[in-house]
């Protein structure tokens, strides 16, 4: 049975997802820098791939991963907007982050019915507004725990970093427990006003789906809390995207 290969390269990782008849039945991360021909060979080796899509905000490693495929002839694309049937309706398309985009088709795929919002948290905090019928209607983005963090620590004389983490208790007895506190219930408050707001601007507000991804949702004490706020967690949403936008470029040809 043949495959399908989608890499996600980012600044600090290679997000990879192996599809077999619409299902992903594998991911695995690779490192960009230095990138390691042999990692991803060793996940690859002898597995029948018959395409791939590179999503990439990423250029210094993009040449490495041109030159992989090349080696191990496997036929791949890069994401194009232009080429995609998503209708991009904010002011600066060009802007619209791939990760974005294919967040979007993933939303579309989970929940082909519904209005959708697609909250990422990751490095930064992303939510965006999805309409079923193939509209990204734009969103917000809001500094990630781990910049929260920098930046107090950076931006302040007396405050130190901390690891942001769920502290024991809301109520902070220590300066490096009131950072915690204020950063992970803040961070948690901020998705909470995020989609309330954004389903504000929705035609249907009751009926629309909300959906977490991003490596936080990889972190089950956080998901716990996030739980309650959302319809599904899927950390693999970003790969599933990207494998819809396959198949849809496949069609064309």
């Amino acid at each position: 049975m043949e495959l399908n290969l989608v890499l996600d390269i980012g600044n600090s990782l290679i997000k990879v997802g192996l599809f077999e008849e619409g299902k992903l039945v594998g991911t695995f991360f690779a490192t960009p820098h230095p990138f390691s021909p042999e990692e991803l060979l060793g996940r690859l080796k002898g597995k029948p791939i018959e395409q791939a899509l590179i999503s990439s905000v990423n250029t210094k490693a993009d040449d490495a991963v041109k030159t992989f495929l090349d080696a191990q002839k496997i036929r791949y694309t890069f994401l194009d907007r232009h080429q995609l049937k998503l209708t991009l309706d904010v002011d600066e398309p060009s802007q619209v982050g791939a990760d974005r985009i294919a967040n979007a088709y993933g939303a579309l795929a989970r929940f082909p019915l519904n209005d959708a919002i697609v909250v990422d948290i990751g490095t930064a905090i992303t939510a965006d507004l999805i309409a079923k019928e193939g509209h990204y209607l734009g969103g917000m983005i809001y500094p990630g725990a781990q910049l929260c963090a920098k930046a107090l620590a950076e931006y302040t004389d007396k405050l130190p970093f901390v690891a942001p983490k769920k502290p024991s208790s809301p109520l902070g007895k220590t300066t490096e427990t009131h950072l915690q506190a204020g950063i992970y219930y803040g961070q948690l408050g901020a998705i909470e006003r995020m989609i309330a707001e954004l389903k504000l601007t929705a035609l249907s507000p009751s009926s629309i789906k909300i959906i977490a991804t991003g490596g936080a949702t990889r972190n089950e004490e956080f998901i716990e809390d996030v739980r309650e706020l959302v319809d599904l967690i899927d950390p693999h949403l970003t790969l599933v995207g990207l494998h819809e936008i396959l198949i849809e470029l496949t069609k064309k040809e």
